[in-house]
């Protein structure tokens, strides 16, 4: 029978999950990740009997930028990029690098503060050995820092930024997760009107970049499918009490509630809901599928239902090592950041490897023409980038069911896109 990862790490994840980002302690930017000094040793370039691999890279490191929080209040959310980036360069330098070289990542901590991306991100374009960088994490940060990534004629490709306005502001701005034009619909359409046959929706939904234009699409896909949003609310990430939100929302009567909430505000609105003892059916955008979010909500999170790119599975072994090492090393399971993080530090190497070069123009086209047949990753296929720099790819419906995580459709686009 499928087993989701979860139930295999559940003990490690709690602690985690309730206590916050296991590299903590880290305080100062860094030369390569807090993670290095732990993973180079399993880098894969020992042969069995202690030599040296056949194909072990050699040379001058390739390296390659990595802007996430390493300390602040967003450090969790930035371990998972910072070591998905590592586990998946790790993975590279094992099967021989990149040009024959070894591949290092420059991280640098943006404390999840725009102003210091853009800092970080100009000190990156001046350092020549620097071909290309991963981040910055969310959609404000990548915004703030993609007309410096154009003046240095860099690749800026962020894991997660899917504010509808990022990929298209620079012919330098790419991004994994896709725009919120690209998954809402696919919720809303695939999820909300064909799964669930919902007549009325409430909605909540966090006031940054993210969750603007998340709502913006959700609107916009209501009202295609006859869908009425019966209210929306929005609120500030770190908001704790949602209280005075909910007894508003349910006087208007929705048949579902909808949640465009990272998974630790999604999971703190779902035991809210049952402490007032509401029962009404909730739906998830694509941050909440989250083992956090069982392990933050229990019963309080059964039936919810939420869109994803990927799924991991011990049915499939490439997503079973990565979800095992992550946990391994971070001690909590990785949310959403970690695969698109992981698959995106493995399509830049291949788009380096594309190139033939570490030239920055040279990069940025090959990574235009490089797609998900170019890497063994996590997410769903098959998908590449649009000429804006997005990426239009195939989605999931995931449900909570008897305490885990189960997929329930097959993945399929939003048909304005098929």
């Amino acid at each position: 029978m499928k087993k989701t990862i979860a139930l295999a790490l559940a003990a490690a994840m709690t602690a985690s999950a309730l206590t916050g980002c296991g590299s903590g302690g880290k305080s100062e930017t860094a030369q390569t990740t807090p993670a290095a000094a732990e993973t180079k040793a399993e880098a894969g370039t020992q042969a069995p009997d202690g030599g040296q691999a056949d194909n072990a890279p050699s040379g001058d490191p390739i390296r390659i930028g990595g802007i996430a929080p390493v300390t602040g209040d967003k450090a969790e959310m930035g371990e998972s990029f910072w070591r998905s980036w590592q586990l998946a360069i790790d993975k590279v330098n094992g099967e021989g690098g990149v040009l024959g070289r070894p591949v290092e990542l420059v991280l640098e901590d943006s404390k999840a503060d725009p102003k210091e991306a853009v800092e970080l991100t100009k000190k990156m374009g001046d350092n020549e050995d620097i071909c290309a960088v991963l981040g910055p994490m969310a959609s404000s940060e990548a915004i703030a820092c993609a007309p410096v990534f154009e003046e240095y004629s860099m690749v800026e490709l962020s894991p997660c930024a899917s504010n509808n306005q990022y990929a298209p502001m620079s012919d330098y701005a790419f991004t994994l997760a896709g725009k919120m034009d690209a998954e809402m619909p696919y919720l809303i359409e695939r999820g909300v009107h064909e799964y669930l046959n919902a007549k009325s929706v409430a909605v909540i939904w966090v006031n940054d970049d993210w969750g603007s234009s998340a709502y913006q699409s959700t609107e916009e896909g209501c009202s295609q499918y006859g869908i009425e949003i019966t209210d929306n609310e929005s609120f500030v990430s770190g908001e704790k009490d949602f209280t005075a939100i909910l007894t508003k929302i349910r006087q208007t009567n929705p048949e579902y509630l909808l949640l465009i909430t990272q998974a630790a505000d999604g999971a703190l609105i779902l035991n809210q809901v049952k402490s007032m003892g509401w029962e009404i059916p909730v739906i998830g955008a694509g941050a909440m599928y989250s083992d956090q979010v069982i392990l933050l909500a229990g019963d309080a999170a059964e039936n919810l239902v939420a869109s994803a790119a990927f799924f991991l599975s011990e049915d499939d072994p490439v997503a079973w090592d990565y979800a095992t090492k992550f946990s391994d090393g971070a001690g909590f399971y990785p949310t959403i950041h970690g695969p698109l993080s992981y698959d995106a530090a493995l399509l830049l190497c291949a788009a380096i490897e594309k190139a033939g070069t570490t030239d920055r123009q040279a990069v940025r086209d090959a990574l235009m023409e490089t797609t998900d047949a170019d890497v063994e990753g996590l997410l769903a296929g098959p998908y590449s980038f649009t000429e804006d720099g997005d990426i239009i790819r195939a989605y999931c419906l995931v449900k909570i069911q008897d305490g885990k995580w189960t997929r329930v459709s097959d993945y399929t686009k939003c048909s304005k896109f098929e």
